[in-house]
């Protein structure tokens, strides 16, 4: 019987009989001291190794904290309060305030000899540290520190920090709540980095801990970090030098990335003859952080963070509905980085963690976020994180407008030109509509305007260049009003194929922060001729992207969106006639009348004269959703249950 339970069941009396004393074989002193001779080097956390003697052929013993709180013997779990609090000295980041709280409430209790005085409050403390994200990421800390890797503890470990609690998320206090709401705060913490740094060394360091996560604005970006700090000392500093020799110290893509942004920012900085090596550096970021080349294994480090981003901003959002999306968007960010460094800075390590531990619990959690459509407080961090590949990437051109002229492109060797031009147009898709004029007070590098970018570069390129990158900015001025996008939605059966692509991609990133195409879409979609002449004849692909943008819809504004869309896709299932095209027709209606808690379009398709096209897809939906079952937060399984009693074919 495993340690919890045993206590649990001794406090409520339904275990009387002594048990092997837990704990009481450990010396009291290998506990406290963490430079103990016999213990083997660990970072803080809730795991400590020791020899069992001093002599170097005995045994390692693996113990942990978190177990040895219940302990028979008052001094161990004294000792075990202790440390923990000496690692909370060291590092105040090893526990969620929720646990450090109560650990601190619960020490005079848990000191006590009284069994029923310590033993509620132990078993409390061993739940809430179980629980606790912050100090399951020490473990897996500790696990990958290790050699050979702590695998049974790092599989104990990693599920907790995969797949948090909301109420260990919530314990978590950062310093900035909505970063798009409190640029206040967001002003103080630079100033403070700024403050508190007595090297620029330190101060990009202590920048990429506190702030580096996210593409900030240049007003709250390292740049204008280093630039106050060499503007506040009265003896020179080579930040050409100091930048670099940091990155290949920290040789992670966040550190390049943030370097270079001091540079395109402020090119006062670049040294003479310079300018060659800082375009290759520009190029690693802009190239390598972007879905095309994904097979490049320089990609993997950007694929990692960005998808646990989306990974959490998934798991989060759907447990959390009718939540702040920039609040979250934050939390999700900030803690992906927190455990992207978990690994070696690498490329191996990041595609592994990716593959084996990212890539199929970002599978999982779409489907719950899916099927939870929760409605979720717009955002401009939500839509980054939604909908761009890389922002890492397309915030780095977009910073680059400003100064792109003494940034020297002429001099470019043709290659570099090329594969720049590439990753600029790759880019610039990705982000449609893009913004024109510069945002006042932005918070985050893609509000400024990376039609600058594309418009001074393109003085530079060839002309049949040239206006190619004109008419982008042109289209992304179109497509950023609400007028001209209504209407290119309207005629988008006239148009090709790419910029039907164009048009569907540029609606899903207006719509997460523009509320006023609302009204203007209805009508579109309300039109039985539009439906049939353009909805149920343009391509496959192009069909699914416009759904997945009409679900949005739906799911923020309810009322007729909630009775007529699920049918108005039901109509198009019932007339489908290719297979594949229909099953993901029949998982759009599925889809839509679980965010709007109906199931009369689905009994529609069930119940009609084409019920036996969809039998097979009732049973693999009922298959997906049975693997999963477990997973779904309460309240969407709970509407799951509603749902999944009307799929059956009569």
């Amino acid at each position: 019987m495993e340690a919890r339970a045993y206590r649990a069941l001794q406090d409520i009396g339904l275990i009387s009989d002594a048990a092997v004393p837990l704990g009481t074989n450990i010396e009291i002193e290998v506990i406290r001291d963490h430079q103990h001779a016999r213990r083997q080097k660990l970072t803080e956390g809730p795991l400590f190794l020791y020899k069992s003697e001093e002599d170097d052929d005995s045994k390692l013993i693996l113990e942990d904290l978190t177990i040895l709180i219940l302990s028979d013997s008052r001094d161990v779990r004294i000792a075990v309060i202790e440390s923990i609090e000496k690692m909370l000295l060291k590092n105040p980041l090893i526990l969620t305030s929720k646990s450090f709280g109560l650990l601190k409430a619960s020490r005079n209790a848990i000191s006590s000899p009284n069994p029923e005085n310590w033993r509620p409050k132990a078993i409390l403390v061993y739940d809430t540290l179980n629980d606790d994200i912050l100090f399951s990421l020490s473990g897996i800390r500790q696990s990958l520190q290790n050699e050979p890797v702590i695998q049974d503890a790092l599989k104990f470990y990693a599920p907790k920090v995969i797949h948090p609690s909301v109420i260990s998320c919530d314990s978590i206090s950062l310093s900035i709540g909505n970063p798009e709401r409190d640029h206040g705060t967001l002003k103080t913490l630079l100033s403070d980095i700024v403050n508190s740094s007595s090297s620029l060394t330190e101060l990009c360091s202590s920048y990429l801990e506190k702030m580096g996560f996210l593409p900030f604005a240049p007003s709250y970006s390292m740049a204008t970090a280093v630039k106050n700090l060499v503007s506040s000392k009265n003896y020179s500093i080579d930040v050409w030098q100091d930048v670099w020799k940091w990155v290949d110290f920290q040789n992670t893509s966040l550190s390049r990335y943030h370097a270079c942004s001091v540079f395109v920012l402020f090119p006062e900085f670049i040294p003479d003859g310079k300018l060659p090596n800082l375009w290759e550096q520009i190029l690693t970021v802009v190239q390598n952080s972007d879905k095309k080349n994904e097979s490049s294994p320089e990609f993997s480090p950007w694929a990692l963070r960005r998808d646990l981003a989306l990974h959490y901003t998934y798991h989060l959002e759907a447990r959390l509905p009718e939540n702040d999306g920039g609040s979250i968007g934050y939390f999700a960010w900030w803690f992906s980085e927190q455990v992207a460094a978990l690994f070696p800075p690498d490329i191996l390590s990041a595609k592994f963690c990716r593959e084996k531990w990212v890539k199929p619990a970002l599978e999982f959690s779409s489907l719950s976020w899916l099927a939870a459509s929760a409605p979720i407080q717009r955002s401009f961090l939500r839509q980054i994180t939604l909908c761009v590949n890389s922002p890492w990437a397309a915030s780095l051109l977009t910073m680059m407008g400003e100064h792109m002229n003494e940034l020297v492109p002429t001099d470019l060797a043709e290659d570099s030109r090329n594969r720049f031009q590439d990753a600029l147009v790759f880019n610039t898709f990705s982000v449609l509509p893009f913004s024109i004029k510069i945002t006042d007070d932005p918070t985050f590098a893609l509000e400024g305007s990376l039609a600058d970018t594309i418009l001074k570069w393109a003085e530079y390129q060839p002309e049949e260049h040239k206006k190619g990158l004109q008419q982008l900015v042109e289209m992304s001025d179109t497509l950023g009003s609400s007028e001209g996008l209504l209407d290119a939605i309207k005629k988008l059966g006239e148009f090709d194929l790419p910029k039907q692509v164009v048009v569907c991609f540029a609606l899903k990133r207006k719509l997460l922060i523009d509320q006023t195409l609302t009204e203007g879409i209805w009508e579109i979609i309300s039109d039985f001729k539009w439906r049939k002449n353009v909805l149920g004849n343009i391509d496959y692909h192009i069909q699914a992207s416009l759904i997945d943008s009409l679900c949005t819809l739906l799911i923020e504004n309810g009322d007729k969106w909630y009775s007529y869309l699920p049918h108005f896709i039901a109509e198009l299932c019932e007339k489908e006639e290719t297979d594949e095209h229909r099953r993901v027709l029949f998982l759009y209606v599925i889809h839509t009348s679980l965010a709007s808690d109906t199931v009369s379009a689905v009994r529609r398709l069930l119940r009609g004269e084409h019920k036996a096209k969809f039998m097979e897809y009732v049973k693999e939906y009922q298959d997906r959703v049975e693997t999963i079952r477990y997973d779904y937060p309460p309240w969407v399984a709970g509407k799951l249950r509603g749902l999944m009693a009307s799929l059956h074919v009569i």
